[in-house]
């Protein structure tokens, strides 16, 4: 997590707390005279523990927006992670019959397709940690992938 993001939901946090503490006191300046000091000190304390109380709760909204997002994407990886070595379990024993022929363009083919496998299988992992992938259900895939980048 770097500081300006920190600083920034900081920053948004006393923001709003400035916005509520100063439409209370405004409210609160057109709407009731101002003949007794000890009322208008009791409500000014009272605006600045609302702009207080705002500030906090727009922070640990923000927090916890944070935390679900950082669970999704640990969920992702973890999903795609499973993926993987389901996959990986599923090619090796055709790579080990396709050796064993000892035919060296069906080896070199079946070589040149494990490695499609790992670029594809790196790239989902990156765009499941990150994101940044979308499901086909909400676009329509010509060839029935349900990840398109």
């Amino acid at each position: 997590m770097s500081r300006t993001s920190n600083r920034s939901k900081i920053a948004l946090s006393i923001f709003c707390g400035l916005i509520v503490g100063a439409g209370a006191v405004a409210i609160h300046y057109l709407t009731i005279s101002h003949d007794d000091r000890a009322l208008d000190t009791h409500i000014l304390l009272g605006d600045l523990v609302a702009a207080l109380t705002t500030m906090i709760v727009c922070l640990a909204i923000q927090l916890r927006q944070e935390e679900v997002h950082f669970a999704s994407a640990m969920s992702r990886a973890a999903i795609v992670s499973e993926l993987n070595h389901h996959v990986r379990n599923a090619v090796f024993p055709l790579c080990l019959a396709v050796q064993k022929l000892g035919d060296k363009d069906a080896s070199q083919v079946a070589n040149e397709a494990v490695e499609r496998i790992n670029i594809a299988l790196k790239e989902a992992t990156a765009d499941a940690i990150s994101g940044r992938s979308v499901h086909a259900d909400n676009l329509h895939s010509k060839n029935g992938s349900t990840l398109v980048h």
